[in-house]
């Protein structure tokens, strides 16, 4: 049975960027269906366990994919430059584009653009 332990073990192994379904998270969760008070709970156990999640609003449907980080690493800063940006944040996305997070800062404009 997949945890948010797991998941966030999950994230960790690959690269801390990991696709995955709403009802992975539904079920981690150990609800039946994915109202809004279920996707609010999941939303707020993936921070507790150290998690950021794409798109920010969790869907509503058990097939749809949604990418988890692990908050506190380059990607959650990049996504968040991406997402709010700030003086601070373009620095960021800066840094970003001389080194081996230009490929992950395209993944993730890719992604917030879907």
């Amino acid at each position: 049975m997949t945890t948010y332990d797991t998941l966030r073990k999950q994230v960790e192994g690959s690269g801390n960027l990991l696709l995955t379904t709403m009802e992975v998270l539904r079920d981690a969760h150990g609800a039946a269906k994915l109202g809004v008070h279920v996707r609010k709970s999941i939303s707020d156990n993936l921070a507790a366990h150290g998690l950021g999640h794409l798109p920010a609003e969790l869907p509503t449907y058990q097939h749809e994919e949604v990418r988890l980080y692990r908050l506190g690493t380059g990607i959650a800063d990049t996504i968040n430059a991406v997402l709010h940006p700030t003086e601070a944040g373009d620095q960021v996305l800066r840094q970003s584009a001389g080194s081996t997070a230009q490929d992950v800062l395209r993944r993730v404009r890719e992604i917030v653009c879907e």
